[in-house]
C-alpha cells in the first residue's frame, strides 16, 4: 500500500467518526425535544399514562446511537482527497492523484511522486479535527434538565384520566397477584393430594392399627389391654384435636342446621350441603361449581350487555352462598380466600381492558374452590372416623374393666361401628345376668292401693296469719360451734357442683376428645356417691 493510500485510510477513519458524532448529536437533540414535549403534555393534561421514570431517559441516547449507525456512510477516496487538499493547501494534488485511475495521462507519474513525498507529512487530526467538547456539554445538560423534570415536575389531572388510569392499574395488579396466589395454593393441594391426602392416609393407617390391636387383646389381661387402649386413645386423641375446630364440630351438630337462616342462602340448600359434608361428600357443591363454570362460559360468549349483567348477578349470588358456607359454617380460611378472590375477579370482568384476564382468573379460582371443598370434606370424614375410633376404645375399656375383653371372635368385624356394637352387646349381656341374681333389681306387683275418701278425719284446713313476705328478713342469729350434718352435706354438694361446672367449661375450651368424656363424668359421679 502506498503512503498516499495509508494516509487517506487514516483520514477516512476520522471522517467516519466525525460523521457518526454529528448524526448522533443531531438525533439526540431531536429526541430530547420530543421527550420533553411528551413529558410536559402528559404531566399537564394527564391524557398519556405517566411512564416517565428516570431510566426512560436512556431511550434518548440509545435512539441517537441507532440513528447515527443507520445514517453512517463510508466516504469515497475523492472526498477524502478533497478534504486533504483543503486543509493542507496542496492545490488539488491528492484529488488529482485519486482521479488518475479515471483519467490517466502523461503527467500521472509526476503527480503520484509529489503526492507520495508529502503524504508522510500530513496529519489526519489536522485534516479532520474533532470538536466534541461543546456538543458533549449540550448532551449532558439536556439529560440533567430532563432528569430534574421527571422527578420534580408535578402531575396535573384536569380531566380525571390519571385517577382512572391508576385505579385500572391497581385492579390489574390485584388481579395478577390473585392469580399467583391461586396457582401457588393449587400447586400445594396437588402435591398434598394423590387420591388420598396425607392426613387421610395417616388416619386410615391409625384406624387399621387400632382394629388389629383390638384383635390382639386377651381375656383377663386387664393391665396389658389397658396399656394398649390408653396408648391408642392418646394417639388418636391428638389427631382428633389437630383436625377439630369449633366450626367443624358445628357441622356434625344436628341442632345447628335446624332453625338457622344464612343470609340470602336458603335453609334447604345449607342443610343439604352440610349433610353431604358430614358424609365426606361434595356432590351438590361440585354441581354448584360446575353450574358457575357453565355460566362463566356463557358470560364470555355473550355480547348483549343486559344478559351479561344478569349472568354476573347469578354468578355473584352463587359465589356469595359459597362464601357464607366457607366463612360462617366451616370457618375454612383457604376456601373463603379462594371464593373472595373469585368475587373480585368477577367484579374486574366488567372492565373492558381486564374482562378476558379476569374471566381466565375466575375459572382458575373456581378450580381451586373445587379442590378446597374436597379438602374440607376429607377433613370432616377423617374427624368423624376418629370420633368413632375413640368411642370404640371407650366401649373396649369398659369391657376390659370387667376382664371380658378378648380378641377372639372378632375376625368377622370390619368397621369401627361393628367393634363398638359388639362391645356394647357384651356389656348389656353382662348387665342382664347380674340383674337376675340376689341383690339385683326386682319387680313389684304394681296395682292401686285401696282408699276410702268418705272416712272422717281430724284434719282442719287453716291458714297462718303471720306477716311474712318474700324478701323480708325477720331475724338473723349467729352462733359458734359445730354445724349440723345437713349443712356440711349441702356445702359439699355445692362445691362438687361448682367443680363439675368448671370441668364442663374446660372440656369445651380445651376440645377434649369424646373418648375421654365418659371417664371424666364417671369420676365426678363417684365423688357424689362418696358423700354418704
Amino acid at each position: 500500500m502506498t503512503e498516499t493510500a495509508k494516509m487517506l485510510k487514516r483520514v477516512g477513519y476520522r471522517r467516519r467518526a466525525a460523521l457518526f458524532g454529528r448524526s448522533f448529536y443531531r438525533a439526540f437533540l431531536v429526541l430530547a425535544g420530543l421527550y420533553a414535549a411528551v413529558l410536559l403534555f402528559s404531566r399537564l393534561s394527564g391524557k398519556i399514562p405517566d411512564r416517565f421514570e428516570p431510566l426512560t431517559l436512556l431511550v434518548i441516547p440509545a435512539g441517537a446511537i441507532l440513528w447515527g449507525c443507520l445514517a453512517l456512510r463510508r466516504p469515497t477516496d475523492p472526498e477524502l482527497a478533497r478534504l486533504v487538499d483543503q486543509s493542507t493547501d496542496t492545490k488539488d494534488l491528492y484529488l488529482t492523484a485519486a482521479l488518475l485511475s479515471q483519467s490517466p495521462g502523461d503527467y500521472g507519474p509526476l503527480v503520484t511522486r509529489d503526492a507520495e513525498q508529502r503524504a508522510t507529512k500530513i496529519k489526519p487530526d489536522v485534516v479532520v479535527p474533532f470538536h466534541w467538547h461543546r456538543r458533549l456539554a449540550h448532551v449532558v445538560l439536556a439529560l440533567v434538565v430532563l432528569f430534574v423534570a421527571t422527578r420534580a415536575f408535578p402531575q396535573f389531572d384536569p380531566f380525571g384520566d390519571v385517577q382512572m388510569a391508576q385505579a385500572e392499574e391497581k385492579r390489574e395488579q390485584d388481579l395478577e397477584k390473585g392469580r399467583k396466589a391461586t396457582k401457588l395454593r393449587t400447586a400445594q393441594l396437588k402435591k398434598k393430594s394423590d387420591g388420598m391426602s396425607e392426613e387421610s392416609d395417616e388416619v386410615a393407617k391409625a384406624v387399621e392399627k387400632l382394629k388389629n390391636d383390638f384383635k390382639k387383646t386377651k381375656r383377663g389381661d386387664r393391665k396389658g389391654n389397658s396399656k394398649m387402649l390408653g396408648q391408642q386413645q392418646k394417639m388418636l386423641g391428638e389427631k382428633w384435636r389437630k383436625l377439630n375446630n369449633e366450626k367443624l364440630k358445628e357441622l356434625f351438630s344436628k341442632s345447628s342446621n335446624s332453625n338457622q337462616q344464612f343470609g340470602g342462602m336458603s335453609k334447604a340448600k345449607m342443610m343439604k350441603w352440610s349433610r353431604e359434608l358430614q358424609d365426606g361428600s361434595t356432590e351438590s357443591l361440585q354441581k354448584e361449581i360446575d353450574a358457575i363454570k357453565s355460566e362463566l362460559q356463557k358470560l364470555a360468549k355473550t355480547t348483549d350487555p343486559v344478559k351479561k349483567a344478569e349472568l354476573r348477578e347469578k354468578i355473584k349470588q352463587r359465589l356469595r352462598d359459597l362464601e357464607e358456607l366457607a366463612s360462617n359454617k366451616l370457618d375454612s380460611k383457604p376456601l373463603a380466600a379462594a371464593v373472595k378472590r373469585a368475587l373480585k375477579e368477577l367484579e374486574a370482568s366488567k372492565r373492558d381492558g381486564l374482562s378476558t384476564k379476569a374471566l381466565e382468573a375466575l375459572t382458575e379460582s373456581m378450580a381451586l374452590v373445587k379442590m378446597e371443598l374436597k379438602e374440607v370434606a376429607q377433613s370432616a370424614k377423617d374427624l368423624q372416623e376418629l370420633e368413632k375410633a375413640l368411642a370404640a376404645i371407650q366401649a373396649a375399656k369398659k369391657l376390659n374393666g370387667e376382664g371380658e375383653l378378648d380378641g377372639e371372635g372378632m375376625e368377622d368385624l370390619e368397621s369401627l361401628e361393628d367393634y363398638q356394637e359388639y362391645y356394647e352387646q357384651l356389656m348389656a349381656q353382662m348387665g342382664e345376668g347380674e340383674g337376675q341374681g340376689t341383690g339385683g333389681e326386682g319387680f313389684g306387683e304394681g296395682g292401686e292401693v285401696d282408699e276410702n275418701d268418705e272416712l272422717k278425719s281430724k284434719f282442719v284446713n287453716e291458714k297462718s296469719k303471720a306477716e311474712i313476705r318474700p324478701g323480708k328478713v325477720l331475724l338473723t342469729l349467729k352462733d359458734k360451734g359445730l354445724s349440723d350434718r345437713g349443712d356440711a352435706k349441702q356445702e359439699y354438694r355445692d362445691s362438687i357442683r361448682k367443680v363439675k361446672q368448671g370441668v364442663s367449661e374446660a372440656i369445651v375450651k380445651e376440645q377434649v376428645p369424646p373418648g375421654y368424656l365418659e371417664g371424666i363424668k364417671s369420676y365426678f359421679d363417684t365423688l357424689e356417691e362418696n358423700e354418704q
